[in-house]
Protein backbone atom coordinates (compact mmCIF):
# COMPACT_ATOMS: atom_id res chain seq x y z
CA UNK A 1 0.00 0.00 0.00
CA UNK A 2 1.25 3.63 -1.18
CA UNK A 3 2.26 5.71 1.68
CA UNK A 4 -0.63 8.43 1.02
CA UNK A 5 -2.88 5.17 0.04
CA UNK A 6 -6.64 4.82 1.97
CA UNK A 7 -6.80 3.56 4.86
CA UNK A 8 -9.99 2.04 6.06
CA UNK A 9 -12.34 2.31 9.26
CA UNK A 10 -15.47 1.55 10.93
CA UNK A 11 -17.54 2.30 13.59
CA UNK A 12 -17.81 -0.61 16.08
CA UNK A 13 -21.40 -1.89 16.24
CA UNK A 14 -21.39 -1.97 19.95
CA UNK A 15 -20.10 1.47 21.57
CA UNK A 16 -18.93 3.88 18.29
CA UNK A 17 -15.40 3.52 18.59
CA UNK A 18 -13.38 3.36 15.59
CA UNK A 19 -11.63 0.25 14.03
CA UNK A 20 -8.90 0.48 11.79
CA UNK A 21 -9.18 -1.76 9.22
CA UNK A 22 -5.80 -0.63 8.00
CA UNK A 23 -5.29 -3.13 4.47
CA UNK A 24 -8.33 -4.88 4.37
CA UNK A 25 -7.74 -7.16 1.61
CA UNK A 26 -4.59 -7.92 3.14
CA UNK A 27 -6.60 -8.85 6.04
CA UNK A 28 -8.54 -11.01 4.55
CA UNK A 29 -5.70 -12.53 3.01
CA UNK A 30 -4.18 -13.09 6.38
CA UNK A 31 -7.09 -15.10 8.21
CA UNK A 32 -7.64 -16.71 5.28
CA UNK A 33 -4.27 -18.28 6.23
CA UNK A 34 -4.78 -18.55 9.88
CA UNK A 35 -7.38 -18.04 10.95
CA UNK A 36 -7.81 -14.36 13.37
CA UNK A 37 -4.48 -13.63 12.17
CA UNK A 38 -5.86 -10.81 9.87
CA UNK A 39 -7.73 -9.45 13.00
CA UNK A 40 -4.45 -9.15 14.88
CA UNK A 41 -2.96 -7.45 12.19
CA UNK A 42 -5.97 -5.13 12.52
CA UNK A 43 -4.95 -4.75 15.81
CA UNK A 44 -8.06 -6.22 16.89
CA UNK A 45 -6.29 -8.93 19.42
CA UNK A 46 -9.44 -10.26 21.35
CA UNK A 47 -11.23 -11.11 18.95
CA UNK A 48 -8.03 -12.43 16.62
CA UNK A 49 -7.21 -14.54 19.41
CA UNK A 50 -10.95 -15.36 19.85
CA UNK A 51 -11.16 -16.65 16.60
CA UNK A 52 -7.61 -18.25 16.62
CA UNK A 53 -7.69 -20.30 19.18
CA UNK A 54 -11.16 -21.44 18.61
CA UNK A 55 -10.68 -22.52 15.11
CA UNK A 56 -7.05 -23.66 15.21
CA UNK A 57 -7.94 -25.98 18.09
CA UNK A 58 -11.09 -27.42 16.09
CA UNK A 59 -8.68 -28.14 13.01
CA UNK A 60 -5.88 -29.44 15.08
CA UNK A 61 -8.58 -31.74 17.10
CA UNK A 62 -9.97 -32.82 14.34
CA UNK A 63 -6.82 -33.69 12.51
CA UNK A 64 -5.58 -35.61 15.03
CA UNK A 65 -8.80 -37.60 15.63
CA UNK A 66 -8.07 -38.58 11.90
CA UNK A 67 -4.35 -39.34 12.48
CA UNK A 68 -3.18 -36.53 10.15
CA UNK A 69 -4.79 -38.06 7.18
CA UNK A 70 -8.30 -36.79 7.23
CA UNK A 71 -7.30 -33.18 4.96
CA UNK A 72 -6.62 -34.14 1.17
CA UNK A 73 -7.78 -32.59 -1.71
CA UNK A 74 -8.24 -35.09 -4.79
CA UNK A 75 -10.59 -37.64 -4.09
CA UNK A 76 -9.54 -39.83 -6.91
CA UNK A 77 -5.96 -39.96 -9.33
CA UNK A 78 -6.30 -37.60 -11.88
CA UNK A 79 -5.15 -34.02 -12.25
CA UNK A 80 -7.12 -31.85 -10.11
CA UNK A 81 -9.08 -29.48 -12.46
CA UNK A 82 -12.50 -26.86 -12.04
CA UNK A 83 -15.03 -28.10 -12.61
CA UNK A 84 -13.26 -30.38 -9.39
CA UNK A 85 -14.42 -33.84 -10.74
CA UNK A 86 -11.74 -35.37 -9.08
CA UNK A 87 -11.80 -32.48 -5.56
CA UNK A 88 -13.25 -34.19 -2.52
CA UNK A 89 -16.18 -33.02 -1.41
CA UNK A 90 -14.87 -32.64 2.40
CA UNK A 91 -12.03 -30.40 0.89
CA UNK A 92 -14.81 -27.61 -0.33
CA UNK A 93 -15.16 -26.44 3.19
CA UNK A 94 -11.83 -27.49 4.15
CA UNK A 95 -10.36 -24.99 2.06
CA UNK A 96 -11.94 -22.26 4.13
CA UNK A 97 -8.43 -23.06 5.66
CA UNK A 98 -5.42 -21.60 3.47
CA UNK A 99 -2.70 -23.17 5.62
CA UNK A 100 -4.21 -26.71 4.91
CA UNK A 101 -5.81 -25.67 1.63
CA UNK A 102 -2.69 -24.73 -0.06
CA UNK A 103 -0.02 -28.05 0.98
CA UNK A 104 -3.44 -30.62 0.31
CA UNK A 105 -3.81 -28.98 -3.30
CA UNK A 106 0.28 -28.96 -3.96
CA UNK A 107 0.19 -32.76 -2.85
CA UNK A 108 -2.38 -33.65 -5.22
CA UNK A 109 -0.68 -32.14 -7.92
CA UNK A 110 2.73 -33.41 -7.43
CA UNK A 111 1.21 -37.04 -6.63
CA UNK A 112 -0.96 -36.79 -10.09
CA UNK A 113 2.00 -35.37 -12.10
CA UNK A 114 4.75 -36.86 -14.18
CA UNK A 115 6.67 -38.42 -11.07
CA UNK A 116 3.97 -39.64 -8.94
CA UNK A 117 5.32 -38.16 -5.58
CA UNK A 118 4.25 -36.05 -3.13
CA UNK A 119 6.40 -33.03 -1.91
CA UNK A 120 9.32 -34.79 -0.47
CA UNK A 121 7.76 -38.09 -0.27
CA UNK A 122 5.58 -37.02 2.43
CA UNK A 123 2.57 -38.71 3.45
CA UNK A 124 1.14 -35.59 4.76
CA UNK A 125 -1.96 -34.08 3.03
CA UNK A 126 -1.40 -36.57 0.66
CA UNK A 127 -4.35 -38.06 -1.08
CA UNK A 128 -4.64 -42.06 -1.00
CA UNK A 129 -3.20 -43.77 -3.24
CA UNK A 130 -5.58 -46.69 -5.23
CA UNK A 131 -5.28 -49.84 -6.68
CA UNK A 132 -3.94 -49.79 -10.07
CA UNK A 133 -2.07 -46.30 -9.61
CA UNK A 134 1.43 -45.92 -10.06
CA UNK A 135 3.71 -44.22 -7.49
CA UNK A 136 7.88 -43.53 -7.52
CA UNK A 137 9.79 -45.82 -5.14
CA UNK A 138 10.48 -43.22 -2.45
CA UNK A 139 6.70 -42.67 -1.71
CA UNK A 140 6.30 -46.48 -2.00
CA UNK A 141 9.02 -46.57 1.13
CA UNK A 142 6.68 -44.11 2.65
CA UNK A 143 3.62 -45.72 2.17
CA UNK A 144 5.25 -48.57 3.78
CA UNK A 145 5.87 -46.95 7.44
CA UNK A 146 2.35 -44.52 7.31
CA UNK A 147 0.42 -47.25 5.91
CA UNK A 148 1.26 -51.06 6.40
CA UNK A 149 -1.71 -52.38 4.75
CA UNK A 150 -1.37 -50.94 1.52
CA UNK A 151 0.39 -53.11 -0.88
CA UNK A 152 2.66 -52.27 -3.45
CA UNK A 153 3.85 -54.24 -6.08
CA UNK A 154 7.84 -54.18 -6.51
CA UNK A 155 8.52 -53.76 -10.39
CA UNK A 156 12.54 -54.68 -9.63
CA UNK A 157 15.59 -52.66 -9.38
CA UNK A 158 16.13 -49.81 -11.45
CA UNK A 159 12.42 -49.20 -12.39
CA UNK A 160 10.74 -45.81 -12.36
CA UNK A 161 7.78 -46.84 -10.47
CA UNK A 162 5.74 -49.09 -8.18
CA UNK A 163 2.39 -50.11 -8.43
CA UNK A 164 0.23 -49.57 -5.61
CA UNK A 165 -2.66 -52.72 -4.99
CA UNK A 166 -4.76 -52.01 -2.31
CA UNK A 167 -7.17 -48.69 -1.89
CA UNK A 168 -5.45 -46.52 0.68
CA UNK A 169 -8.28 -44.99 1.75
CA UNK A 170 -10.03 -48.65 2.94
CA UNK A 171 -6.94 -48.89 4.77
CA UNK A 172 -7.40 -45.93 7.11
CA UNK A 173 -10.96 -46.05 7.46
CA UNK A 174 -10.58 -49.67 8.61
CA UNK A 175 -7.51 -48.57 11.60
CA UNK A 176 -9.64 -45.56 12.30
CA UNK A 177 -13.42 -46.27 12.25
CA UNK A 178 -15.92 -43.44 13.00
CA UNK A 179 -12.43 -41.40 14.26
CA UNK A 180 -11.98 -40.62 10.83
CA UNK A 181 -15.28 -39.28 9.76
CA UNK A 182 -15.66 -36.91 13.21
CA UNK A 183 -11.74 -35.71 12.53
CA UNK A 184 -12.88 -34.83 8.88
CA UNK A 185 -16.36 -33.27 9.90
CA UNK A 186 -14.41 -31.07 12.82
CA UNK A 187 -11.86 -29.59 9.94
CA UNK A 188 -14.88 -28.93 7.68
CA UNK A 189 -16.51 -26.82 10.15
CA UNK A 190 -13.24 -24.91 10.71
CA UNK A 191 -13.07 -24.31 7.34
CA UNK A 192 -16.60 -22.96 7.26
CA UNK A 193 -16.62 -20.94 10.10
CA UNK A 194 -13.13 -19.43 9.02
CA UNK A 195 -14.90 -17.99 6.16
CA UNK A 196 -17.15 -15.81 8.47
CA UNK A 197 -13.76 -14.80 9.83
CA UNK A 198 -12.42 -13.57 6.73
CA UNK A 199 -15.02 -11.53 5.67
CA UNK A 200 -14.96 -10.01 9.09
CA UNK A 201 -11.74 -9.19 8.07
CA UNK A 202 -12.45 -7.82 5.18
CA UNK A 203 -15.40 -5.88 6.23
CA UNK A 204 -15.65 -5.45 9.85
CA UNK A 205 -17.84 -5.88 12.50
CA UNK A 206 -21.72 -6.76 11.02
CA UNK A 207 -23.39 -3.70 11.11
CA UNK A 208 -26.99 -2.35 10.88
CA UNK A 209 -28.58 -1.53 8.08
CA UNK A 210 -28.76 2.10 8.94
CA UNK A 211 -25.11 2.41 9.57
CA UNK A 212 -22.48 4.34 7.14
CA UNK A 213 -19.70 2.92 5.94
CA UNK A 214 -18.51 5.09 3.24
CA UNK A 215 -14.88 6.82 3.05
CA UNK A 216 -14.62 10.34 4.52
CA UNK A 217 -12.46 13.18 3.61
CA UNK A 218 -8.91 11.93 3.93
CA UNK A 219 -9.62 8.60 2.84
CA UNK A 220 -10.73 7.63 6.92
CA UNK A 221 -13.72 6.23 7.72
CA UNK A 222 -15.22 8.29 11.13
CA UNK A 223 -17.85 6.98 13.43
CA UNK A 224 -21.76 7.95 13.02
CA UNK A 225 -22.69 10.90 14.18
CA UNK A 226 -24.65 11.09 17.32
CA UNK A 227 -28.06 10.55 15.77
CA UNK A 228 -26.99 7.55 13.39
CA UNK A 229 -27.73 3.83 14.58
CA UNK A 230 -24.03 2.09 15.99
Amino acid sequence: MAKTGTRYAVASPDDGRRIDLRNPFLAALLSWLVPGLGQLYQRRTLKGGMCMAALVAALVFGMWLGDGRVVYAAGRPGELRLPPAAVRAAFIGQAGIGVVAIPAFVQSRLLAGSGSEPLFASAWFAPPVQPGQFVSPAYAETLARTSPGVAVADSGPGRRFRQVLTDELSVWQKRLGRRFEIGTLYTVIAGLLNLLVVFDALGGPMRGAGEKSALAEGGKRHPPAAGERR
